[in-house]
């Protein structure tokens, strides 16, 4: 991976994109990673997917690719920095192509500064065209957009992972089928002196489209120490029974959903398992292997910001569209 400009002086490059400073270094996550680490400027943090990791400035936020670049001319230009994930349903809308000059959908006046994400069959590779460079690793790619500097910048840090710096593994069983549970099965309500919690989005098969043969992760986030520890009391505390469920609202081969949140949670008696279902009409809830409990929204809450936000794309009543969608 090229590195050409690894030194170029953080200032210039922060000119480039209209702010003051290069954020202040970010607390290093206490994550166990495997995998080929790339270096990272400090400030930066590592966005996962797929079993690629990649460094963005601390400060991006994170957007729905579907809006940011898909159907880009929805909302065009005057966007923030971000990190932007596909998942979300592509509207129904034609934003044009010019092939006489770079497509309008590649061009940082319409999107604004962007590290978006997908899968391809695609072999290892960069290509460039307008203000966008892709880079193609392992089955995914990690397009940049933004001014040639900060592509080049971007793209040094691209690199493969085992386990994310979150501490999410690439890979899961639980992603593998719609009826699987945490093994092996530990009581939520027993853990204790809880330190951290890995906090794992992964596809589901949807029961229509032909599954791929290795399901990966698709975003992740990692809680600490007392935000580790009361997110795990709230998910104790939850009722028993699980739901809230819509089972008529679904044909049974999609009635799961697409995807699945997987809490990886360290406590005094080592990693236990708890799979959060929110995505489709039957089975939601906190399930620790033992038990199923209703999702509530102090639970759910703090496991669907930043990059495992939810931007649609469920079946759900509204009491579930309150927890997951935020209402700005």
């Amino acid at each position: 991976m090229s590195r050409l400009l690894a030194v170029v002086a953080a200032v210039g490059l922060v000119g480039a994109c209209g702010r003051a400073e290069i954020p202040a270094p970010a607390a290093s996550a206490p994550a166990e990673p495997a995998g080929d680490r790339a270096d990272r400027p400090d400030g930066w943090r590592w966005e996962s997917y797929g079993g690629v990791e990649v460094g963005v400035p601390g400060d991006w936020g994170w957007d729905s690719q579907a809006q940011r670049l898909d159907a880009w001319c929805i909302k065009p230009g005057n966007h923030p920095p971000a990190v932007a994930r596909p998942g979300a349903p592509i509207p129904a809308v034609g934003c044009g192509v010019d092939r006489t000059t770079p497509p309008a959908g590649l061009l940082i006046a319409n999107t604004g500064w962007t590290v978006g994400f997908n899968r391809t069959d695609k072999g290892d590779g960069t290509d460039r065209e307008g203000d966008r460079a892709t880079v193609r690793l392992d089955g995914v790619e990690v397009i940049i957009q933004a001014p040639k500097e900060w592509q080049d910048r971007i793209a040094a840090t691209v690199h493969r992972v085992q386990v994310d710096d979150a501490g999410c593994p690439t890979s899961h069983r639980i992603s593998t089928g719609p009826d699987l549970r945490p093994t092996p099965a530990s009581d939520v309500t027993t853990l204790r002196r809880v330190t951290s919690v890995a906090v794992c989005k992964y596809p589901l098969p949807d029961g229509v489209s032909a599954p791929r043969s290795s399901p990966r992760l698709l975003s992740s986030l990692r809680l600490d120490g007392a935000a580790a520890a009361e997110e795990i009391q709230r998910i104790a505390a939850a009722p028993v029974g699980g739901g809230p469920d819509n089972p008529a609202d679904c044909a049974t081969e999609v009635a799961h959903g697409n995807e699945i949140i997987l809490l990886l949670v360290r406590s005094a008696t080592g990693t236990a398992e708890v799979a959060m279902r929110y995505a489709g009409c039957v089975q939601n809830g906190f399930d620790d292997g033992t038990t199923v409990r209703r999702l509530t929204k102090p639970g759910v809450r703090p496991l669907v910001t930043g990059p495992n936000r939810v931007y649609g794309g469920f079946s759900g009543t509204p009491e579930k569209r309150d927890m997951l969608v935020p209402s700005d």
